[in-house]
């Protein structure tokens, strides 16, 4: 009887060491995969964030930036219900009526489009969310 429960301890022992182990090896793997989550998300944002970086800099035709306000026209209405997505225009220094502060809205995004002259210059700049995704395209004409 006194090595029958004996057994039984050890075997108990055995199963207890089995379960901390997996759980261990459990743990060990959902860190791994917070990483690689991580490292797509980074991948994620430079990708989303290469339609607009790509298209700031200096004394850009106008036509340049009549394309660039279609892409955000575009990835405005695609990500309508995601605000962490969305990117406005700020196009104040072009004195625009009716237009000021940041922009999101498609139909003034347009209009903002329309008054573009495709032969002249403008600077665009870009300013990013705390996240790391494109937040204000400021455009600035020279």
């Amino acid at each position: 009887m006194e090595n029958a429960s004996k057994a039984l301890i050890i075997a108990g022992a055995i199963l207890i060491s089995i379960v901390l182990v997996s759980v261990g090896v459990i743990v060990v793997n959902s860190l791994n995969a917070d990483d690689t989550v991580a490292e797509m998300d980074r991948q994620q944002i430079q990708s989303f964030n290469s339609k607009f970086d790509s298209n700031a800099g200096v004394k850009k035709q106008g036509s340049f930036v009549k394309t660039l306000i279609t892409t955000v026209i575009t990835n405005n209405s695609t990500y309508a219900g995601d605000t962490a997505k969305t990117v406005s225009v700020n196009a104040d220094s072009l004195g625009i009526s009716g237009i000021s502060g940041n922009i999101t809205d498609s139909s003034q995004l347009a209009k903002i489009r329309n008054s573009i002259n495709g032969s002249a210059r403008y600077d665009i700049e870009v300013s990013y969310k705390a996240s790391g995704i494109i937040d204000v395209v400021t455009i600035v004409k020279k």
